[in-house]
C-alpha cells in the first residue's frame, strides 16, 4: 500500500539548501485556499527559520517507493488562547481551567495551545486525491499529542475562514468554537472580514 511520509522544512532546508527548497514550495497550488497556497510559498522558510512556526511537509510514496507526491503541508506555532468563559461548556470551561488561568475581569480562561497556523492539500497535478483533509488534520494533531508529551498541555487550537463548511468539518473532528477575530492585513488571501476560532481537548 501507499504510504505518507512527513518531512520537516528544516530538514529539507539543511539537505537541499533554500534555493532548491523554494523551487519545490513553488509548485504547491491550493485554488480553494490563497493563504494556504502564500503562506508555503512566500513565508513559511522564513517563518520557520525565524521561529515564529514550523512547517511539515507530507509526501504520498508509492508501495514500490519508486513515486513520491508532495500532497499537503501544515504548520504549527507556539500560541495561546483567551476563551470566554461563555463561549464553551462547563465541563470544557472546567478543563481550561486546569490548564491555564482565569481573568475574573474578563471571564477568559487564559492557556497555553499550539497553533495549527496552515493546513493545506496541494492541488497541483491532482494530488489532492491522494489524502483526506482528516488524514492531514490527524498528522496534525499527532505531532502535537508527542509535543505535548514532553512539555505538557492538553489543547490545541486552529482558526478558519467563517465558511459552514469549514465549520462543521473541524466540528466533525473534535473541534469547538469558541470566538472569532478580524483579520489581519496581511491576510489578503482569507474571504470575509472575520476568522473562526476552534479548541480541541486532546486526550
Amino acid at each position: 500500500m501507499a504510504k505518507f511520509v512527513q518531512i520537516r522544512l528544516n530538514d529539507m532546508l539543511k539537505e537541499l539548501g533554500e534555493n532548491e527548497a523554494k523551487n519545490i514550495l513553488s509548485s504547491f497550488i491550493c485554488g480553494i485556499n490563497k493563504d494556504v497556497e502564500d503562506f508555503i510559498r512566500n513565508k513559511a522558510i522564513e517563518f520557520s527559520k525565524r521561529g515564529f512556526s514550523k512547517t511539515t511537509l507530507v509526501y504520498w510514496v508509492s508501495d514500490d517507493e519508486k513515486e513520491k507526491e508532495l500532497v499537503g503541508y501544515f504548520t504549527i506555532a507556539s500560541k495561546y488562547i483567551c476563551v470566554s468563559k461563555d463561549s464553551v461548556s462547563k465541563n470544557l470551561g472546567k478543563r481550561l481551567f486546569a490548564h491555564g488561568s482565569y481573568n475574573e475581569g474578563t471571564r477568559e480562561y487564559i492557556v497555553p495551545a499550539p497553533l495549527i497556523g496552515q493546513l493545506g492539500k496541494n492541488y497541483a497535478g491532482g494530488n489532492n486525491y491522494l489524502i483526506s483533509g482528516s488524514d492531514l488534520l490527524t498528522m496534525a494533531l499527532n505531532k502535537i499529542v508527542n509535543i505535548q508529551e514532553e512539555i505538557g498541555g492538553r489543547f490545541v487550537y486552529l482558526e478558519c475562514e467563517e465558511k459552514e463548511r469549514l465549520i462543521r468539518f473541524y466540528e466533525d473532528n473534535g473541534f469547538t468554537v469558541f470566538g472569532k477575530r478580524k483579520k489581519d492585513r496581511d491576510e489578503v488571501g482569507v474571504d470575509g472580514d472575520y476568522l473562526i476560532q476552534l479548541l480541541k481537548y486532546l486526550k
